[in-house]
């Protein structure tokens, strides 16, 4: 999880130089996290429970506000993106090749699998 808070940090800084690309980071990358718990929980009703299960719209804000808490702590508490971002700067060019695809695949898989679920719960 640190290399993707790594490489969205490294995104928000070539979008937009400025103030807190780590909070920047952390946002996107807590939104992917909660997409993720939506998706693999709405694959779970739609294939095991037939959608016969309605979760509150509280219980999914909860799980975001939870979600935002427990990055914060692994992410940005007491300068944890320093050290983050200093293990990971001096990464070699192939290596940053290798991150970017990687970074990519996983925002592309999250969203497929976003549309997926979304795509499951109304059949």
């Amino acid at each position: 999880m640190g290399y993707l808070f790594y490489r969205f940090y490294r995104a928000a800084l070539f979008i937009r130089k400025g103030r807190d690309p780590d909070i920047r980071a952390w946002l996107v990358l807590s939104g992917f996290m909660s997409i993720n718990f939506y998706s693999i929980q709405q694959l779970y009703i739609s294939l095991f429970d037939n959608n016969k299960i309605h979760l509150s719209t509280f219980f999914y804000i909860i799980i975001v506000l939870a979600i935002l808490v427990f990055n914060y702590f692994m992410f940005l508490h007491q300068g944890k993106s320093e050290k983050i971002i200093d293990k990971y700067n001096s990464e070699s060019k192939r290596s940053r090749m290798t991150g970017t695809i990687i970074g990519y695949m996983y925002v592309i898989v999250t969203l497929v699998l976003m549309l997926y679920a979304k795509h499951l719960q109304f059949n």
